[in-house]
């Protein structure tokens, strides 16, 4: 929903500024007045064309900002276009400010970061939707008119099920296409694994941490002479010289220990000392059998610089390290006996892919046939709701069809069709304003005012069959043309009924309508210093609804019948609204 919305420098629009609240929004105000450029901003913010000529007099640029509270559901589609969001909440918020300057010069910005008109128009597709006099997607409450006849007909099993044996068919098409890629380059292929299998398997790496201990031992032999002569001196000083440090302390410890029976303190002495000996006899035999280990060996040693090379030269040429040279000869000796047997393996990966699109293909015919079957109830539904909404004349068709496809792999009847993941079919939604008629896609013969109530009679038949929450916030403008009476008022009840599970905004001029308003907003001119301004103001006080609803029945000379009238809406709706609350 929509919690904040800006907009400054539009036509006769200043400034305006409102925070439209859950439930049903109504806009309200003279003809005129600056209702629809309320609408106008956001379709700009829904990603439409703009122009420098909507720009008002005088300014340099217009604006128009509005913050959304999303569900978190609609966070990978946000993620994918690079929107920065925190995927962490359980609510999204997007912040999106469109610009245009009177040079022709436009900015998008969503959360901050700028993003082309088209990104705009698909991160808003789920978000916001407008019908009216402009409406030209396919969409109601956030979904195609295929996702409408599946929610409708609750066949999201099938759709699962749909798209499971689609995934599971194309991974098997794509490993059988990859097959018979492979043949035309298989021989040389071939040949080129084998020579990297051999090269790799003659080095007879038996483990990834040779080299380590073959660098150890190559330090030990380059350095032999040291380290034979520091060894030898190190044992000569701590033992094997006259004046070396073992035959020393056993001198100290032969001094004492006649007196440490009568002195206690030199007792503990000539214990420390002895323990000194017995450490320093463990380190002078393990200085003495490191110094009888080192050998001076040239021949050891040029094997192992042999061998460091060639195993340095394949970590050059297979990822840099032994390791990863190990994992490309696992890697190539599997690719290399699936291409000896190549005939085999593309022999079994046929036959997986033609049985599992024939699981998909099964699925997708279970699918179509529930879709049709749906299809008849929501049509008829739907023409229930259009005959409610004073549109007895208008028929209405829920076609579901298929498309065709040269080469396609799925046939039917003899003739290629698209298909993907949710199936095969196409499904539109067909109006004929009168009886007779041929039915055609409603975008091309309904006028604004009928094709938001036809809308609204979609979202309607929807409504009272799912129990699911859509997350678009649904604006309708004109949707009001040409009707009054007891017709506005259902109009105004099923907008109630709509906005109970989606923020609704609409523009209307019947006072019926409006009434049904969880929040109100005035749309007025007033000039002020020789311009005409465009002003709004939310109407919170129970007294200024039922002046503006008076106005509305009125005029501008409101009568005392007119306010009675007014607030007889207000109770009326108001006891409507009570009553579905309460069931």
């Amino acid at each position: 929903m929509i919690t904040y919305l800006k907009v400054r420098n539009l036509a006769i629009v200043e400034e305006f500024e409102i925070e439209p609240g859950p439930g049903l929004n109504v806009l309200t105000g003279e003809t005129g007045a600056g209702k629809s450029l309320l609408i106008d901003s956001l379709e700009l913010l829904r990603g439409a064309r703009s122009s420098s000529e909507m720009i008002r007099s005088g300014a340099e640029k217009m604006s128009a900002e509005a913050v959304f509270a999303l569900p978190a559901s609609l966070a990978p589609s946000l993620v994918a276009l690079g929107i920065d969001i925190d995927e962490t909440l359980p609510e999204i918020e997007l912040i999106v400010r469109r610009e245009l300057s009177s040079a022709g010069r436009g900015r998008v910005l969503v959360n901050g970061s700028p993003v082309s008109v088209r990104e705009l128009g698909a991160a808003m597709d789920a978000a916001l939707e407008i019908h009216g006099q402009s409406d030209s997607h396919l969409k109601v409450a956030g979904q195609t008119f295929r996702e409408l006849l599946d929610e409708y007909g609750n066949l999201e099993q099938l759709v699962a099920e749909t798209r499971s044996a689609h995934a599971t068919w194309r991974e098997s098409a794509t490993q059988l296409e990859l097959l018979r890629g492979a043949e035309r380059d298989r021989a040389l292929r071939i040949d080129l694994l084998r020579y990297q299998i051999d090269e790799i398997a003659a080095a007879h790496i038996e483990e990834a941490k040779e080299e380590e201990v073959l660098r150890s031992e190559r330090t030990m032999l380059s350095h032999a002479r040291e380290l034979g002569e520091a060894t030898a001196g190190a044992y000569a000083v701590i033992e094997d010289d006259e004046l070396a440090a073992l035959p020393q302390l056993a001198r100290a410890l032969h001094l004492l220990q006649p007196l440490s029976r009568q002195v206690p303190e030199l007792a503990r002495l000539c214990e420390e000392v002895q323990d000194a000996i017995y450490r320093l006899q463990e380190v002078s035999r393990a200085v003495s059998s490191f110094s009888g280990s080192i050998r001076h060996d040239p021949e050891r040693l040029e094997i192992l610089e042999d061998r460091l090379v060639i195993l340095e030269r394949l970590k050059k040429k297979y990822g840099g390290s032994i390791e990863a040279a190990l994992a490309h000869l696992e890697s190539s000796r599997e690719e290399y006996e699936q291409l000896r047997d190549y005939e085999t393996n593309l022999a079994r990966a046929g036959t997986l892919e033609g049985t599992t699109f024939a699981r998909y293909q099964k699925e997708a015919d279970a699918l179509s046939a529930a879709r049709r079957s749906a299809a008849d109830s929501f049509q008829e539904t739907i023409q229930r709701e259009l005959n409610d909404l004073a549109m007895e004349r208008t028929t209405v068709r829920v076609d579901v069809t298929t498309a065709a496809e040269r080469d396609s792999r799925l046939v039917i009847n003899g003739a290629g069709v698209a298909f993907g993941p949710d199936g095969f079919d196409r499904v539109e939604i067909l109006i004929a304003p009168n009886r007779g008629e041929e039915p055609k896609p409603m975008q091309r013969i309904a006028s604004g005012g009928e094709l938001s109530r036809i809308q609204l009679a979609i979202a309607a038949a929807l409504f009272k069959h799912s129990t699911s929450a859509a997350a678009a916030t649904l604006v309708f403008d004109e949707i009001d043309a040409g009707i009054g009476g007891r017709v506005a008022e259902v109009v105004g009840r099923k907008l109630q009924e709509l906005s109970v599970r989606n923020q609704v905004i609409c523009v209307t001029h019947l006072p019926q309508i409006a009434a049904f308003g969880t929040t109100h907003f005035q749309v007025w001119k007033e000039d002020l210093a020789g311009h005409t301004r465009a002003r709004i103001r939310r109407l919170d006080d129970r007294a200024e609804r039922v002046e503006e609803i008076g106005r509305m029945l009125a005029g501008e000379s409101i009568t005392a019948s007119a306010r009675q009238h007014a607030a007889e809406l207000l109770e009326s709706a108001h006891a409507t609204s009570t009553a579905r609350a309460r069931a």
